[in-house]
């Protein structure tokens, strides 16, 4: 009896649904709590209960008739503290969790294991449910395991549910283990989420962001520095099976190197990049514009393009050089020394290495003095 309730729910059937509920109800009580107490009782569904059914199969007569005659609890939970606005939203039945809403489900109830609703929504790509909920004034940034509903749809590349969060003023900074959403934007290669959240205010730093851009595929990765760096859209990524237009690199060469003459570091490093883009090997490349981010007081992108030098060039004396210089600007003293050191190995009696290693040297020595202070 007990299961076949359960089914009628389910199916939406009200007449066989009342039939079942007065069997069981024997005229003892409330209608309401027999039908309440009646969950499911298989491991799997962990112990949902009528309306759970109703609102995840979308019957909003039968959801009508057991909110607005019986008068459960629309925010009742199962046993995992799951509501039946959260099972309407596992099915993406958009009605059934507008009706739940304007009944007044908890937009912000979470479940036992730490999600949302807005989570929920979000995870599952249902932009249309993310845009309900935040109407209905849900918080946009609660935080669990995976982050908030913002760093989720990062991770998923979903630009739709980002703009209607972010249009609804969710933290686009916010940090969770480390990481902001811009950090998961970054790592999925997703151009679109990344250009959203840049155009809302995030800001890249962090030595997880130069994981994201070190970890993503090299033309995404450029695309996604282009949108951090507000860079033009002209810029296409080169197709692998294209010859290399060797006069085409020497000229955009030449106009970064004239940028930099000018001291126009922002479009030297745009001149660069696209010169990247027909030839991604190119050590001399990552040199210059790492240097061009050092000009910038971006050194982490600076470390960045330093490091992709290096990759190319390992005995070069200038990766080096570029690394040392990017990580003083990154106060890590340490680390430019040991980086200085290596480069005057492979170019020693270079006078711009040796002032350089003495130079953070002292900084090394100065900061361990303040520390121990």
């Amino acid at each position: 009896m007990r299961s076949q309730l359960l089914d009628a729910a389910i199916d939406g059937d009200i007449g066989s649904f009342k039939r079942f509920a007065r069997a069981l109800h024997k005229g003892r009580g409330h209608l309401r709590d027999t039908v309440e107490g009646v969950r499911t009782e298989d491991e799997d569904t962990r112990g949902l209960r009528a309306l759970h059914l109703a609102a995840g199969s979308g019957k909003l007569d039968m959801c009508r008739y057991l909110v607005e005659v019986l008068g459960v609890d629309v925010d009742a939970v199962d046993h995992g503290g799951r509501t039946p606005l959260i099972q309407a939203i596992y099915n993406e039945k958009v009605n059934t969790a507008k009706y739940l809403l304007d009944q007044g489900a908890n937009q912000d109830k979470t479940s036992d294991d730490g999600f949302t609703p807005l989570h929920c929504a979000a995870g599952l790509g249902f932009y249309k449910i993310v845009r309900q909920l935040l109407e209905r004034g849900a918080y946009p940034d609660p935080v669990n395991g995976c982050g908030t509903p913002l760093h989720i749809v990062a991770a998923e590349c979903d630009d739709r549910s980002m703009k209607i969060l972010l249009d609804h003023n969710a933290d686009y900074n916010k940090m969770v283990n480390g990481m902001t959403p811009l950090y998961f934007a970054i790592n999925a290669t997703s151009v679109k989420c990344v250009k959203l959240l840049v155009e809302a205010g995030a800001v890249a730093n962090g030595d997880y962001f130069l994981t994201a851009l070190r970890d993503a595929p090299k033309s995404a990765s450029s695309g996604c520095l282009m949108c951090v760096l507000g860079i033009g859209d002209d810029w296409h990524p080169r197709n692998d099976s294209e010859p290399v237009d060797k006069r085409k690199i020497q000229e955009l060469k030449s106009k970064g190197s004239k940028a930099v003459g000018r001291r126009d570091f922002l479009s030297a490093a745009e001149f660069y990049s696209m010169a990247m883009e027909l030839d991604p090997n190119d050590a001399t490349l990552f040199s210059n514009r790492s240097l061009c981010w050092l000009q910038l007081g971006k050194p982490l992108l600076g470390l960045l393009d330093a490091l992709e030098c290096k990759s190319r060039r390992p005995s070069w004396p200038k990766a080096l050089y570029r690394q040392s210089k990017a990580l003083m600007s990154l106060k890590d003293y340490k680390g430019a020394c040991e980086a200085f050191l290596d480069a005057l190995k492979l170019d020693p009696g270079n006078d711009e290495i040796e002032d350089g290693l003495r130079n953070a040297m002292a900084s090394l020595k100065v900061s361990r003095s303040t520390k121990a202070e």
